[in-house]
């Protein structure tokens, strides 16, 4: 029989913690509570960073620090079992690592113009909160490893401020090397994050640099390219190891995506005999890829703006690999 997610002890306003019920009130409970919020806020956060960006797999690492605690605080853990001093010289030396980005912060207008940088603040804010409630419960909690606990939290709400910081840079110089672009009597004066255009060529490099960080780490040599919404090239890139073949089926890809507006792996059942496309693949002198690795590049209203191929391995890897690309374009626009 599956257990039933409502249990009906906690409407007189009790709750269960360490096998005994305690009043939700009680400190601990709001403590855990706090941290059960941080650890949510920071899991938003890390759905907006890009792919191949170190910060990811950071605040990843971060998270299971938070797990530990609030195991710890629950009573899940072994006697003894320590956060240890590791988790906080890891939190300070990242944080140092970003000192560099300091210069021309502004929280308040980061929160507004940088969604990443607004959601990792938020979470400072709860981590900032759930540390005083530390401080409050610390009689009921008392140990020495409450106190490594606390210190942790104070160092981890440092940390995610230098975090905002450096990601809130980073759509500042993108604003910086898009208005730099803008060439040429009349061009308009871009400003704020609206006015970075996505297929610029300095970002559609840092973009094709991304995935192929990502499809390197699963070990895969791929040829990625990159058209325009109007199917010309902007830029192809030949990984180390790819075959002569994948450079036109990539570009090939990328232009079908685009052409036909939709990913070349919805192609392969539309083009197969007997269905609605069967033999578009025979026109267009042969350019249509019917088989995934194709996908459109859209903004986050949906438009299309250009198309994305890659080719390389096999069909599966090749589908997946445009797939990740596509949600990698859109993530990078959120900075």
């Amino acid at each position: 029989m599956q257990d039933q997610i409502y249990t009906k002890n906690g409407d007189g306003g009790q709750t269960s913690l360490g096998g005994r019920h305690v009043p939700k009130t009680n400190s601990r409970i709001e403590l855990i509570g706090a941290l059960e919020e941080t650890e949510s806020a920071i899991g938003v956060a890390r759905m907006f960073v890009p792919a191949g960006d170190g910060l990811a797999q950071d605040l990843a690492e971060v998270t299971g620090h938070l797990i530990r605690i609030l195991k710890y605080l629950r009573g899940e853990t072994a006697r003894g079992e320590s956060l240890g001093d590791g988790p906080v010289a890891f939190l300070e030396e990242k944080t140092d690592s970003y000192a560099v980005y300091h210069q021309d912060f502004d929280p308040d207008k980061a929160v507004m113009s940088c969604r990443t940088a607004a959601l990792l603040m938020q979470a400072r804010a709860v981590a900032r909160r759930a540390e005083r409630i530390y401080i409050r419960a610390d009689i009921a909690v008392g140990s020495k490893e409450s106190a490594l606990q606390r210190r942790y939290l104070n160092r981890l709400s440092d940390y995610l401020w230098a975090a905002s910081m450096y990601l809130d840079t980073i759509r500042r110089e993108g604003i910086r090397t898009a208005d730099a672009q803008s060439s040429g009597a009349g061009a308009d004066v871009r400003k704020g994050r609206n006015a970075v255009n996505p297929m610029s060529l300095a970002n559609i490099k840092i973009f094709m640099q991304a995935l192929e960080n990502e499809a390197a780490a699963r070990g895969l040599s791929l040829v990625v390219a990159v058209c325009s919404r109007e199917g010309r090239p902007v830029s192809v890139d030949v990984m180390d190891g790819a075959y002569i073949a994948s450079y036109d089926i990539a570009v090939n890809k990328a232009w079908t995506a685009v052409s036909l507006q939709m990913p070349t792996k919805e192609l392969t059942a539309l083009c197969a005999p007997g269905g609605s496309l069967y033999g578009l693949q025979n026109t267009n002198q042969g350019r249509i890829v019917i088989f995934g690795g194709g996908v459109p590049l859209k903004d986050r209203d949906g438009n299309i703006l250009g198309g994305l191929g890659v080719s390389g391995s096999t069909a599966e890897n090749d589908t997946m690999m445009g797939d990740v690309g596509g949600e990698l374009f859109l993530r990078m626009q959120e900075l």
